[in-house]
C-alpha cells in the first residue's frame, strides 16, 4: 500500500495503533536451530524463540539493510549467530515503512519488494566478496507493506518503478478537513483532544478553540479548511502546554505559545521591514501619483519558516510608439514565466479595449522599482493594469492603497496566494509612516475566505484606521484608486480620457503625415522639372 502522509514517528505510532485494531493475531513465526554445523528451520513455540513474531504491526521511519532484514554474525572463534530484522518480527502481519529512507537505498527496496512478492526470505551476505559460511534454510514470508511518504517521495517512486503503482493500493491521509457545518467542527475539536490525550497532555479547554481556529485557518490559508497535520497539532499542543496555569490548555496558553513562536521567528521579518522604515526601499503611502501604484508580493527565503509580505512600487510611463508594452523585468531576464504570462494578459486586455479599429499610437514601459532579484507569479497583473491605465488617462493613483490580484483577458480579478502576509506587510509600512484612516488594501473578492489577519491589523480595521476592499473587476479597483469610474456613458471616465488622448495623438499624426506628404509631392515635382 502507498500512503501519502507525513513520515513522523508520532504519525507512525498512531497509524500502527489503527492498523492493529483490524488485524487478527498472527502465528508465532519461526525459529532457527543450530546443530553440528547445520541450521534447521521450524515453527516457533513461543515469543522467546529467536525468529518469533513480535507484533502484528511494526513501523519504522528509517531503516537500513540490517534493521530490515537482520544479518548473519560470525564472531571470531565463536559459532554463527542469526539476527532477526523487522520483516521477521512482523511476519504474518503489516510493516509500515518510511518511503524516503527506502528510496535512498535502492538495493534495500529491491530486495524487500522481491521477498514480499515471492513470499520467501532468503538469507544473503551484505558483502558479495564474503559469501555465507553455510547454507541457511529460507523462511516463508507473509507480509503486507505500507509505504508512507510525501508527494515528492511518491513521485520519485513512480519515476523509479512506474509499474509498481498498478499493483499497489494508493491512499492519502488528508492534510485538511473541509468545514461546512458544526458537526465537522466538533469532530475536528475531538480530533485535537484525541491527539492531546495521545501525547499525554492536559485536556484542551473550550475557550482555547477560538484562538486555535484562527491560527489553524491561517495555517491552511482558508477559513473553511482546518488542518489535520499531525506535526502542526503536535507542535501547537506541546508549545501551549508550557504556559498552562489552571491544569488545561486554555486560550491564554495558546496565545502565549504563538506570541513566543512569532517572536522567535520574527528576526528576518523585522530586518526586512527596516529597509522600508529607513527609506532604503521607497514606498509612498500618502500622496497621489500618475502611473505609480503599490503592488504586493511575498518573499520566501530558503531555511526561513514563513513568507514575508513585501510592498512593491510599480511605475508605468507612456511615450509615442507602436503599441508595445515594454516589461522591463522581462527585458532584463528578471521575470519568471508566470509573471510574463500575466503581463501578456494585461497587454491583451488593453489592446482589446483600445486598439480594435487602429493600432495604439503609444508604447508603455512597466517596471518593479528597486527589484534586484527574479520575480514570478501573476499576482501583480491587476496592479500593473491599474498603473498602465493611470498613465494612459493621466489620472493619479492614491498611494494610500495597495493592490494585489491577477486578471484575465476580460479584466476579471482572480484570487492569489499569501493574502494575509501581503496585507500585513503593507500595514507595517503604513503604521510606521503614520496611519491616515484612508489607507488599505484592494484584494480579489474570491480571497475573502482566506483572510486570517493578525490582531494588530484587525484592531486597526475595527477603529477605521485601515481598510480592506474586495473587487471582482479591474473597473472596481480603478474607481477606488482614482475616484473616477472606468466607464460611464453620462460622466467623465477613464475610458473616455484615454480614448480622447488617443484621438488627439492620431489627429496630430495625420496632420504630420499630411504635411510630410505635401512636402514630398513638392520635392518630387521640383526634381522632375
Amino acid at each position: 500500500m502507498l500512503l501519502k502522509a507525513s513520515e513522523s514517528e508520532f504519525f507512525f505510532d498512531l497509524l500502527k495503533q489503527s492498523v492493529k485494531t483490524n488485524l487478527a493475531n498472527s502465528d508465532l513465526g519461526y525459529s532457527y536451530y543450530f546443530s553440528d554445523n547445520k541450521i534447521t528451520l521450524s515453527k516457533a513455540k513461543s515469543k522467546q524463540d529467536n525468529f518469533a513474531v513480535q507484533d502484528s504491526c511494526l513501523s519504522a521511519t528509517v531503516v537500513d539493510m540490517e534493521k530490515l532484514f537482520g544479518c548473519v554474525r560470525q564472531p571470531e572463534n565463536n559459532p554463527i549467530k542469526l539476527q532477526a530484522g523487522l520483516v521477521h518480527h512482523a511476519n504474518g502481519g503489516v510493516l509500515i515503512l518510511g518511503l524516503r529512507s527506502l528510496l535512498a537505498q535502492p538495493i534495500v527496496w529491491t530486495k524487500l519488494k522481491q521477498m514480499v512478492v515471492s513470499q520467501t526470505f532468503e538469507w544473503f551476505s551484505a558483502d558479495d566478496s564474503h559469501p555465507l559460511p553455510l547454507s541457511i534454510p529460507t523462511m516463508p514470508l507473509d507480509l503486507r507493506i505500507i509505504l508512507v511518504g510525501d508527494r515528492l517521495s511518491l513521485a520519485e517512486l513512480q519515476e523509479f518503478e512506474p509499474e509498481f503503482y498498478s499493483s499497489s493500493i494508493y491512499a492519502e491521509f488528508e492534510s485538511e478537513l473541509s468545514i461546512t457545518d458544526s458537526q465537522q467542527f466538533n469532530a475536528w475539536m475531538n480530533y485535537l483532544q484525541f491527539i492531546s490525550h495521545q501525547l499525554a497532555l492536559p485536556k484542551i479547554a473550550k475557550s482555547a478553540f477560538a484562538t486555535i481556529y484562527k491560527q489553524a485557518t491561517r495555517y491552511t490559508g482558508d477559513q473553511y479548511y482546518l488542518p489535520l497535520s499531525i506535526e502542526w497539532i503536535q507542535s501547537l499542543l506541546l508549545n501551549s502546554s508550557y504556559f498552562i496555569e489552571n491544569g488545561e490548555i486554555d486560550a491564554s496558553a495558546v496565545c502565549k505559545a504563538f506570541e513566543q513562536k512569532t517572536w522567535r521567528e520574527n528576526y528576518l521579518t523585522e530586518r526586512f521591514h527596516d529597509e522600508f522604515f529607513t527609506n532604503q526601499i521607497v514606498i509612498d503611502t500618502k500622496t497621489q501619483v500618475v502611473g505609480q501604484i503599490n503592488g504586493l508580493s511575498v518573499i520566501e527565503y530558503p531555511g526561513y519558516p514563513k513568507a514575508i509580505g513585501e510592498p512593491t512600487r510599480l511605475s508605468c510611463l507612456v511615450h509615442f510608439g507602436d503599441g508595445e508594452l515594454i516589461d522591463i523585468e522581462r527585458k532584463t531576464d528578471l521575470a519568471g514565466n508566470i509573471h510574463s504570462k500575466g503581463m501578456m494578459i494585461m497587454q491583451a486586455f488593453i489592446m482589446s479595449e483600445f486598439a480594435i479599429n487602429h493600432q495604439l499610437p503609444f508604447s508603455t514601459s512597466l517596471v518593479f522599482e528597486q527589484s534586484y532579484n527574479e520575480i514570478d507569479g501573476d499576482s501583480a497583473s491587476l496592479a500593473g493594469m491599474c498603473a498602465l491605465i493611470s498613465a494612459l488617462s493621466n489620472q493619479p493613483i492614491d498611494q494610500q492603497l495597495a493592490v494585489t490580484g491577477s486578471v484575465d483577458q476580460f479584466g476579471h480579478v482572480q484570487s492569489i496566494g499569501g493574502v494575509n502576509e501581503k496585507i500585513e506587510g503593507f500595514f507595517a509600512v503604513c503604521q510606521h509612516q503614520g496611519l491616515t484612516g484612508q489607507q488599505g488594501v484592494i484584494i480579489p473578492a474570491s480571497n475573502q475566505r482566506h483572510l486570517s489577519l493578525s490582531d494588530e491589523v484587525i484592531d486597526a480595521i475595527s477603529s477605521d484606521k485601515f481598510s480592506i476592499w474586495t473587487v471582482e473587476h479591474v473597473a472596481d479597483a480603478l474607481y477606488l484608486l482614482t475616484g473616477i469610474p472606468y466607464k460611464d456613458e453620462n460622466n467623465i471616465s477613464l475610458y473616455k480620457l484615454i480614448h480622447a488622448r488617443m484621438q488627439s495623438i492620431l489627429m496630430q499624426d495625420r496632420k504630420h503625415e499630411g504635411w510630410l506628404s505635401r512636402w514630398k509631392k513638392i520635392a518630387k515635382s521640383t526634381n522632375t522639372q
